[in-house]
């Protein structure tokens, strides 16, 4: 079943039992999901997000790299400052705004943060990794910059540019905090074709929707993602 692999290698050996290792997202599920009730007051007709299969695989697809060690981010004025528990640790940088759309200035404010990452990353022939914000967790204070790399031929430590969200005081981001979702994907190519709908299809899966069965999406249309 698991015959593709991706490969997560340390840039500095000697750290191997001090970094948090990258997981499978599958195992760290936040913990406001694993709280959350599936219905609301046990109404089988009133459910939470806990039901919605689609939001359970974002949580769960590909792989979460977490923060090496503690950070304090400091904003100061139309800027701000990262400081790593380790001061001598160089593990940030910034991208200034010149270098970003023109949109972005109200956001960004003076510069884009980048997060340095301290993992080499391989897959296997024609499979591309996506890096994106983690996704379905609600982070209020920084924000994950996306993109794609061809981590097949490309093997060097990528790092990931970040906007900062939280300006109004100092705040801690916890070693092992999940840092960014890396999502392995086959590069294959597509045509698109628009026009009208595909009735019989969409009859087909309008008319079990209105079935009596619970959990109908899963049992009925849903494919199991491994990622191990």
């Amino acid at each position: 079943m698991f015959n593709k692999k991706i490969t997560f290698c340390a840039t500095d050996k000697g750290m191997l039992d001090i970094w948090p290792h990258p997981q499978p997202a599958s195992r760290v599920i936040p913990e406001e999901y694993k709280k959350l009730k599936r219905h609301i007051d046990n109404n089988l007709h009133a459910p939470t997000v806990k039901t919605c299969i689609p939001f359970l695989d974002s949580l769960t697809m590909g792989y979460i790299i977490p923060f090496d060690q503690d950070y304090v981010v400091d904003p100061v004025e139309n800027d701000f400052s990262v400081i790593p528990a380790n001061k001598e640790d160089e593990q940030f940088g910034y991208h200034r705004k010149a270098q970003l759309p023109a949109k972005w200035h109200k956001v960004t404010g003076e510069n884009a943060g980048k997060f340095v990452n301290k993992w080499l990353i391989k897959t296997p022939p024609g499979y591309s990794c996506l890096f994106i914000h983690p996704m379905n967790r609600l982070e209020e204070r920084f924000k994950i910059i996306e993109g794609v790399v061809d981590t097949d031929n490309y093997v060097n430590v990528i790092n990931f540019p970040f906007i900062l969200k939280k300006r109004d005081k100092q705040f801690l981001i916890k070693k092992g905090e999940p840092m960014v979702q890396v999502i392995p994907f086959k590069r294959e190519s597509f045509k698109m074709w628009s026009g009208f709908y595909m009735e019989k299809l969409h009859g087909k899966t309008i008319n079990i929707l209105n079935s009596e069965w619970v959990d109908r999406y899963k049992k009925m249309f849903w494919s199991k993602k491994n990622f191990k």
